[in-house]
């Protein structure tokens, strides 16, 4: 998808039903990486807080104030497999894969919520990043956005419990 500015619109989108709906039938389970809490509202809102402090995270960390600028800190992305698939794939599976994709990217330590849908034929997760590192306020390259998954079967992967 298209880098954005919100995470509260990326938010909305992905933690409720389709048509702006308040409820949230569609997401089977979400998982929070480098956030504190794993509740989805609170970790979007600590992403924002998160990006919204990049100057000062730089600054903290020695970082001059120079380099990458972005008004887009939200990288959303999705993963999806086959309708046959759905009997067979589980939840550590789609964290597996999630994994990789953001090991691949290079956004292993930046802040990241997965979102599990059950909306559609196909079992399909999205991964939605900050790409403000939390620790040193400097945002995440583009370069590796274009990978293919072949690309990325070989990234290393997190321990997910």
């Amino acid at each position: 998808h298209r880098k954005g500015s919100s995470f509260k619109g990326a938010a909305a989108y992905l933690l409720h039903d389709k048509g702006k709906a308040k409820t949230s039938e569609r997401v089977s389970w979400t998982e929070a990486h480098n956030i504190a809490v794993n509740d989805p509202d609170m970790a979007w809102r600590i992403m924002a807080a998160t990006a919204l402090d990049q100057n000062r995270l730089k600054q903290n960390a020695g970082v001059k104030s120079t380099g990458r600028k972005s008004d887009t800190p939200v990288l959303h992305l999705t993963l999806a497999w086959h309708p046959e698939e759905k009997k067979s794939l589980s939840d550590y599976e789609m964290k597996h894969a999630a994994s990789g994709a953001i090991e691949a990217l290079g956004a292993s330590e930046h802040q990241s919520l997965i979102i599990a849908h059950n909306d559609e034929a196909h079992p399909h997760i999205h991964i939605l990043i900050n790409r403000v590192h939390p620790e040193d306020g400097r945002m995440l390259s583009s370069s590796k956005e274009k990978l293919t998954p072949s690309t990325a079967r070989n990234a290393p992967r997190f321990n997910w419990n």
